[in-house]
């Protein structure tokens, strides 16, 4: 696990705003248990986690325990970053601004049309899955914003 996701566990109960000890007894778990979970010592179960995620009302925290807890996960899920509603809305519209400015979704028909990618369509196929795959980031990170709007309404 890299430093940030060995706190993240710790971080999220101190912003739901239980003490170690509240957290531990709603959680099932041993003052203990959770202390070498929040040190970065083990990674829980999802079970674990999924308890976690629920009590502490954190999307994000569920993310990045998938991340951590799975090599498969975190090939697929992007690293996202917490952020404000507003932040994360105009990331997102940008993001897809300047990749329908630059027409990637015609250049993405003409590199498909044939069913094949040669060698001369490879570089901007490359790009253009990188960029879409910023365009799924930004788009988890509005998804984890506007839980946080719901949580604090």
């Amino acid at each position: 696990m890299s430093g940030t996701d060995k706190t993240i566990y710790k971080t999220c109960r101190e912003a739901a705003g239980y003490t170690q000890e509240r957290a531990a007894e709603l959680l099932n778990l041993s003052v203990r248990h959770l202390a070498r979970i929040e040190a970065g010592e083990m990674i829980p179960s999802d079970d674990i986690a999924y308890s976690m995620v629920v009590l502490y009302d954190s999307q994000y925290l569920a993310v990045q325990h998938l991340r951590s807890a799975s090599q498969l996960a975190a090939a697929i899920l992007p690293p996202v970053e917490q952020t404000t509603l507003q932040a994360a809305t105009i990331r997102l519209f940008n993001s897809f601004s300047r990749w329908a400015d630059k027409r990637r979704d015609k250049q993405l028909l003409e590199i498909a049309e044939d069913g094949q990618i040669d060698e001369t369509e490879r570089p901007i196929f490359d790009e253009i899955v990188r960029e879409l795959g910023e365009l799924v980031k930004d788009f988890y990170e509005l998804r984890l914003a506007s839980q946080d709007v719901e949580r604090s309404e």
